[in-house]
C-alpha cells in the first residue's frame, strides 16, 4: 500500500483509539448530510477531534450502507478506482473511516484483526425520526436487531447491524 493511502488511514486510526465519539458534539438531530462533496484535499485539512473506525472485507458496500441507509455522504475512498481499501463518510461533522481488514493488518502488523460476531461497542446515529430511519436502514441491507421502542430515559431508539455486523443505535430524544 501506498505511504500515503498509510499515513491518512494511520491518521483516522489514532483519532479513533484515542477519543469515544459520540453525536453529542456532531450534527444535530435530524440533520440533513451534507449536499456537497467536499474534495479530498480539502476534507485532509479540516480539523477533527475524533471519529470511529470501522473495519470491512468492502468498503464500497459498508459505505454505500452508510450512504442509503442512513444519510451520510461519501467524502473520500482510496484508491480512486479499484477495489477500495479506505474511505471516510460524513454527515455534518460526524465522521466514520472504514478501512479494509488487510489494510489494518498490514499498515499495523496486528495479525488478530478481522471479522467477528462479538461486539463490544456502537455507533450511535441520531436521527429525527427512528421510526423512518429504520425502515430505510433494513431497506439498504441492515440486519434487525431491536424495533423501536421508547426507553425510560427519555429517548426512542432502535438497533440495527450494518453488513459487516457492527451495532448501529438510532436514536432521538422524545421529551
Amino acid at each position: 500500500m501506498p505511504s500515503t493511502a498509510v499515513r491518512r488511514w494511520a491518521a483516522g486510526a489514532a483519532a479513533t483509539t484515542l477519543l469515544t465519539v459520540g453525536l453529542a458534539a456532531g450534527a444535530p438531530a435530524g440533520a440533513a448530510p451534507t449536499a456537497e462533496r467536499r474534495p479530498a484535499a480539502a476534507a485532509a485539512m479540516e480539523v477533527r477531534y475524533g471519529q470511529p473506525g470501522l473495519y470491512a472485507r468492502n468498503i464500497d458496500t459498508l459505505m454505500a450502507f452508510y450512504r442509503d441507509g442512513l444519510g451520510f455522504d461519501i467524502l473520500y475512498r482510496f484508491p480512486e478506482t479499484g477495489p477500495g481499501v479506505f474511505g471516510t463518510v460524513v454527515m455534518g461533522d460526524y465522521y466514520i473511516t472504514v478501512s479494509t481488514y488487510d489494510v489494518v493488518r498490514e499498515a499495523t502488523g496486528m495479525r488478530n484483526i478481522g471479522r467477528t460476531w462479538r461486539k463490544q461497542s456502537e455507533l450511535v446515529v441520531l436521527v429525527a425520526d427512528v421510526d423512518a430511519a429504520y425502515k430505510q436502514a433494513l431497506k439498504a441491507g441492515a440486519r434487525s436487531l431491536m424495533a423501536p421502542k421508547d426507553q425510560p430515559w427519555g429517548e426512542r431508539s432502535a438497533y440495527v447491524g450494518d453488513p459487516e455486523g457492527n451495532l448501529v443505535q438510532l436514536s432521538t430524544h422524545n421529551e
